[in-house]
């Protein structure tokens, strides 16, 4: 089957806006953060659940490295421990304990988050090891409170986590780049994930490196969509070689961009770099999304926003 990149810009509102648009490229390094779940608590024991997936984190740690050695700083590696809500949420929108500004996520320029993953009803919610306020997952995108990354430092932020991106979360998924909270007019740039189950290997390790390295010399959405896209064939016929499981399917990664217009939120999904950072968006009114078109994994239809 033929597979092509797509591009696609739509406003977040009926009433069609008139706002220009600019971006102020930087070049600087960024600080950089990893959180990643390998070990899972079961409910006995006080946790939140889950299966163990002992190279998930090292899947994250590739990525994380990668952008050591290209000169940003290591501001943060998370990995199993006490990871709960509090280190995503944000304090003026969910809890007032809640700490995702420092040391956590919102702290960061580019963060990477491993756990799994699941559809929340129309935004993404991300298994915790234990629970914290009563929750066990933090939740980003349309009807949630809980995440308001961007009004810090947030500018890239990389779920690796099954149903992360799926094709209803796009008109909500820009509320969790934008808090209304405040009076900050910081916003997140970009967020990346996965069209229904991605697939947990230290063989994908490479994927990740190659993510952070390609995304200094294209764009970060083009990094994240070319890396990580894999087609029913030969890589996953070792997991599931006569599709008895269901799970030897596409993986369908999604790259996802606001701004104050089409042509703002376009030009930022295929040109902003790890290297070659902009200004932050004006508004969130428009977004922008990347995929392969037709791509078709487990766990979902085909991706059709």
């Amino acid at each position: 089957m033929k597979t092509t990149r797509r591009w696609a810009a739509h406003p977040a509102r009926l009433m069609v806006l008139a706002l220009g648009w600019a971006v102020t490229p930087h070049a600087n390094a960024l600080y950089v953060e990893m959180f990643a779940i390998g070990d899972f608590v079961p409910g006995a024991s006080g946790g939140c659940g889950g299966g163990d997936r002992s190279s998930w984190p090292g899947m994250a740690q590739a990525w994380y490295d990668e952008m050591g050695s290209r000169g940003h700083f290591k501001a943060g590696k998370f990995v199993d421990g006490n990871m709960t809500v509090r280190r995503f949420c944000d304090p003026t929108t969910y809890h007032a304990s809640c700490t995702d500004f420092h040391p956590h996520v919102d702290w960061a320029d580019a963060a990477i988050i491993a756990t799994h993953g699941f559809d929340a009803g129309n935004r993404w919610g991300g298994s915790m090891r234990y629970p914290w306020n009563g929750a066990c997952a933090v939740e980003a995108g349309s009807g949630s409170n809980m995440v308001r990354w961007g009004d810090s430092w947030l500018m890239f932020g990389h779920l690796s986590s099954c149903y992360s991106m799926n094709d209803n979360y796009l008109p909500g998924m820009r509320v969790a780049m934008q808090d209304t909270g405040t009076s900050s007019s910081r916003r997140a740039h970009q967020l990346d994930g996965f069209h229904g189950l991605m697939w947990i290997s230290s063989s994908f390790n490479g994927n990740y490196r190659d993510t952070a390295s390609d995304g200094h010399s294209v764009s970060v959405a083009y990094s994240w969509v070319t890396n990580h896209y894999k087609n029913n064939d030969f890589e996953c016929a070792w997991y599931d070689p006569f599709g008895w499981l269901g799970t030897c399917r596409d993986q369908c990664p999604i790259a996802y961009a606001i701004g104050s217009s089409n042509a703002d939120a376009l030009f930022r999904l295929n040109h902003e770099r790890y290297n070659w950072t902009f200004s932050d968006p004006t508004s969130n009114s428009y977004y922008a999304y990347m995929y392969y078109a037709g791509c078709h994994p487990a766990g979902k239809g085909p991706f059709n926003p």
